[in-house]
C-alpha cells in the first residue's frame, strides 16, 4: 500500500510531467505560434496569386473589349505567367503593363531594374 501512496505522490508533485509544471503552458504557446505562422503564410500566399489573377483579369477584358489585339494579348499573357511569385514592385509593374500604362519595352527595363 505505501508504494502506491508514494508514487501517487510523485504524480501529483509533477515529478512525471516532463518540462516540470510549465511545459504545457509552453508546448501550447508553441503550438498557437506555428498555426498562427502557417495562417500567416497561407494569407501572404494567397493575397500575391490573387494580385496576378487580377492582372489576368484585366488583360483579358482589355482583349474582349478589343483595346488590346491578339498577338499582344498573348504576349502579355505569356509575360504575366512568367513572373508569378516575385515581390510587390513587380506586382505593380505587372498591373502597369496590363493597363497599357507602359509599353513592352519599358517593362522590360524597369523589371530588371527591380529584380
Amino acid at each position: 500500500m505505501e508504494s502506491k501512496q508514494g508514487r501517487s505522490d510523485f504524480m501529483r508533485h509533477g515529478r512525471y510531467m516532463g518540462y516540470g509544471f510549465y511545459g504545457s503552458y509552453i508546448l501550447s504557446i508553441l503550438v498557437i505560434l506555428i498555426i498562427a505562422s502557417l495562417i500567416v503564410f497561407l494569407l501572404y500566399k494567397r493575397q500575391k496569386n490573387y494580385s496576378f489573377e487580377k492582372s489576368m483579369e484585366i488583360l483579358k477584358e482589355r482583349y474582349v473589349r478589343e483595346e488590346v489585339n491578339a498577338n499582344e494579348f498573348r504576349e502579355k499573357r505569356t509575360v504575366i505567367q512568367g513572373l508569378e511569385g516575385l515581390n510587390s514592385a513587380v506586382i505593380i509593374l505587372v498591373d502597369r503593363y496590363v493597363k497599357g500604362e507602359i509599353n513592352s519595352e519599358e517593362f522590360s527595363v524597369m523589371l530588371e531594374e527591380i529584380k
